[in-house]
């Protein structure tokens, strides 16, 4: 998808650090060994000779071992097996055991589910981990031994420039384009991958998880129940700890939130964003008619035309690192929203089907690098091929649909979905509430039978929580909605056929032959 953003708007490609990047690059974060590389105005904190620098937005938890001696981190928004979100500042006791046995700290760590990122840096295994989306996402350049929430905290140099020729060929930001699995805009800075952690003995990324195939479950009805709970928890955590939005469209995804917050809905506030496109058209008609049936408190965000600066900050914070058009162009909008809240997305429940990657590749016998990055939008040229058939090449898959499904965890949600909410963090924070290890597990192990289904998992949750939410059809227009629709379409084709006479008349034509084949 291609969007032009205006004449009047132009921007850059990807601007280097400044010095006010410290309020500019909000609940961000860079780790360094040897030396401190925190903009000005961040918390800085150290253990041994590695620094940690953050905004003082994005909460940190300590790591602490017995005699609360600390070594490592909890970075962001982590959400325990209690349903619990711990708040800035608190300690987490980690026994020397368990600091021991990188099996034991994995099994603690994806205990919690939520936005996260963890460092070990005085373990006898010094590691960072991500949550099971990437979704507070992280580079690294091994040269500098820096790590950071975006390209853009790392000091650059000869060896760190811009991939020019690659950003230009996908498009960013003028596309939904991404850069393929671990690949950044600079040389030299990758990208960790979901499922993947970085050592930092050897400064090498190794995937930790499935390091087997999965297998498939015998039936589907357990998993939806924990699939369900996990989701119910972590709503209610998040909702516990801070106002919240809730990200509501036509789409099954937020109606799976929607339908796990029935006892919450007081507590959070559904909103619909007016980006000015047909299917935000049907998400705004949908979301009304369902708050004012369910008797919900509801905000439609008016669009407005993104101011450049905008546009700008919106790409400055995410270091142009993915496109990502309707929150580019939605960035002057949601600025008028109040602060302090969580927004609530259901990036992620798409696991559950991943019906149209799957419908894609159906029938195909092998994934080729080159179909890969078609879903990038990226040419195929050399580094973009090199890395997809590495990640090939490694892939513990036994099916193209297994390889589609890791892909799409791997590269759609933590090379996009990770990289965007670093640019939306002006009403508060983003937090995909199925983000927990053992709902993906779930979700990735379901029968073929029943995720081949596009929306099966979405009506099996709505209907055990709140089922007069599938009263509303999915992704489709209702009532005089659709009559409004179907009216503008006609409308715009015969303006269109207007300008051509021949064209006019067959319009003409075709509409008289409709009308009359229906009377």
């Amino acid at each position: 998808m291609k969007v032009e953003f205006g004449r009047a708007v132009t921007i850059p490609g990807p601007e280097p650090i400044s010095a006010d990047a410290g309020s500019r690059l909000v609940a961000q974060f860079v780790l360094s060994a040897g030396r401190s590389l925190a903009p000005a105005g961040w918390i800085v904190e150290a253990i041994g000779s590695w620094f940690l620098g953050r905004h003082r937005l994005l909460p940190a938890v300590r790591l602490v071992r017995p005699g609360h001696v600390p070594v490592g981190w909890v970075l962001g928004y982590p959400i325990s097996e209690t349903g619990r979100m711990p708040a800035d500042g608190e300690a987490l006791a980690v026994s020397d055991r368990t600091l021991e046995s990188g099996a034991a700290m994995e099994e603690l760590i994806y205990s919690f589910g939520g936005r996260f990122a963890v460092v070990l840096i005085d373990a006898q295994q010094p590691r960072l981990y991500l949550d099971p989306f990437g979704s507070l996402s992280a580079v690294y350049c091994t040269r500098q031994r820096v790590i950071a929430s975006t390209p853009n905290v790392i000091p650059r140099d000869e060896h760190t420039r811009d991939r020019t020729e690659l950003a230009k060929a996908i498009g960013i930001p003028h596309t939904d384009g991404m850069y393929p699995l671990g690949l950044t805009p600079r040389f030299g800075i990758e990208r960790l991958l979901p499922n993947h952690y970085l050592d930092l003995s050897r400064w090498q990324a190794i995937r930790h998880w499935p390091r087997q195939p999965l297998s498939e479950t015998e039936s589907a009805g357990e998993a939806i129940a924990e699939i369900t709970a996990i989701i119910k928890r972590q709503m209610a955590a998040i909702v516990a700890a801070t106002p919240a939005y809730l990200y509501l469209t036509a789409g099954k995804d937020s109606r799976i939130l929607l339908a796990c917050a029935r006892d919450l809905a007081d507590r959070l506030e559904p909103i619909t964003i007016e980006i000015g496109d047909e299917s935000a058209a049907i998400d705004c008609d949908t979301a009304r008619r369902i708050a004012r049936r369910l008797g919900l408190k509801h905000r439609i965000v008016p669009m407005e035309a993104a101011a450049e600066n905008d546009l700008k900050e919106w790409m400055f914070r995410i270091s142009y690192g993915t496109g990502e058009t309707r929150g580019l162009r939605s960035s002057t909008a949601v600025r008028h929203l109040p602060g302090g809240h969580a927004m609530l997305i259901g990036n992620g429940a798409e696991l559950g089907s991943n019906f149209y990657m799957r419908r894609r590749f159906a029938g195909t016998a092998v994934v080729h690098p080159e179909q890969l990055l078609k879903e990038c939008l990226c040419p195929p040229e050399d580094a973009a091929l090199s890395r997809m058939r590495a990640w090939l090449a490694t892939v513990p898959a036994e099916t193209v649909l297994q390889t589609v499904d890791l892909f799409f965890l791997e590269q759609r949600i933590g090379c996009w979905a990770g990289v965007w909410p670093y640019a939306e963090c002006d009403p508060g924070f983003t937090m995909f509430p199925v983000c927990h290890r053992r709902a993906v597990e779930r979700m990735l192990t379901l029968p073929a039978s029943y995720r081949n289904s596009n929306d099966l998992l979405a009506r099996d949750i709505i209907s055990r929580e709140w089922p007069e939410l599938l009263d509303w059809p999915i992704n489709r227009p209702v009532g005089s909605f659709r009559l409004l629709l179907g009216a503008r379409k006609t409308l715009q084709k015969a303006a269109r056929a207007a300008r051509h006479p021949g064209r006019a008349i067959s319009f003409v034509h075709r509409a008289l032959v409709r009308k009359l084949s229906v009377g």
